[in-house]
């Protein structure tokens, strides 16, 4: 593995199945930290802050590793038509999800980036659908809908089992951001299995996400109005939220893709709604319905049957 890219883990010390599963645990704690800011600052607003330190951490990372010197200009079109979609709007959306349903609906919500991505293969790279996938697909639809449905127990009054505003809208919100997510994934997986380093590579993703966001976003989204400040607790919030969900979360998955199989990988960074379950549990210090759970679990068996 000469020619294997840096990151957040090594690749003699940590396999690809590890890297996976540390995105997947990653994305369940950071959804869990982002949580407050979200719903205090909205979508919108915590994904600019979130995003402009992500590209500063990710561009640093990427100039000490050296790694600047792998992006080809071949590369930076798909890059940025990737972060464009997958983290200037697919990010905005799924956090106002977030700001709206909370982690643990929108955390649901997020599993159907697999199906998704999926669906978009087969229209735009001519892949075909089996019966597997089709039936893994269904799963996950039935998983999503069983946890929002059943996920909660009578009296459960913790601030993130609150649904704020239309809950309708917070469901296409959660849904828009894993469509973005699932186009920016297909559209970058390719330029991710060269040498491309991915702190570098995730660095240009970060960088056009960022000026999506600024340019983007008001027209895109309707802009909710700022319904708090951004104190200093919360700015602690946000750092964590960038360091944990997307420096390790999301360059590990990179790493993951170019080391391993994109299937094996795909399941492994799926099971986010079950770590994220006894997470919740220890936080609110009450176990989440058996709904949430049989949901999430069939969620995930869905997804392995659509990547396997």
């Amino acid at each position: 593995m000469d020619n294997a890219p840096t990151g957040p883990v090594a690749s003699h010390l940590v396999s690809y199945q590890a890297a996976a599963l540390l995105a997947s645990t990653a994305w369940a704690f950071g959804g869990l930290i982002s949580a407050k800011p979200s719903r205090v600052l909205g979508g919108a607003r915590f994904t600019r802050a979130r995003m402009g330190l992500v590209t500063v951490i990710l561009a640093l990372g990427g100039w000490l590793a050296g790694g600047w010197s792998t992006v080809e200009r071949s590369d930076l079109w798909p890059l940025i038509l990737s972060g464009l979609i997958g983290l200037g709007i697919g990010d905005v959306a799924l956090f106002e999800a977030f700001a709206r349903l909370g982690p643990r609906r929108t955390g649901m919500l997020f599993t159907t980036t697999a199906p998704m991505a999926a669906l978009l293969s087969a229209i735009f790279l001519g892949e075909r659908f089996s019966a597997q996938v089709i039936i893994g697909s269904l799963l996950v639809l039935v998983g999503i809908v069983f946890a929002i449905a059943f996920g909660t127990k009578p009296g459960q009054s913790h601030t993130w089992e609150d649904v704020k505003g239309d809950f309708r809208v917070g469901i296409l919100f959660g849904l828009l951001g894993a469509l973005g997510q699932a186009v920016g994934l297909v559209i970058a997986d390719p330029v991710f299995d060269g040498t491309l380093d991915v702190w570098a590579g995730g660095a240009v993703r970060a960088i056009a996400g960022t000026i999506g966001l600024w340019l983007l976003v008001p027209i895109l989204l309707h802009r909710r109005p700022q319904t708090g400040t951004l104190d200093a607790r919360l700015w602690r919030l946000l750092v964590i939220s960038a360091i944990v969900g997307m420096v390790v979360g999301k360059t590990s998955l990179l790493y993951a893709l170019t080391e391993g199989d994109p299937g094996v990988v795909s399941v492994l960074a799926g099971v986010a709604p079950v770590i994220q379950l006894p997470l919740i549990w220890v936080v609110t210090r009450r176990a989440p319905a058996i709904g949430a759970w049989v949901g999430a679990v069939i969620a995930v068996a869905g997804t392995a049957l659509i990547v396997l």
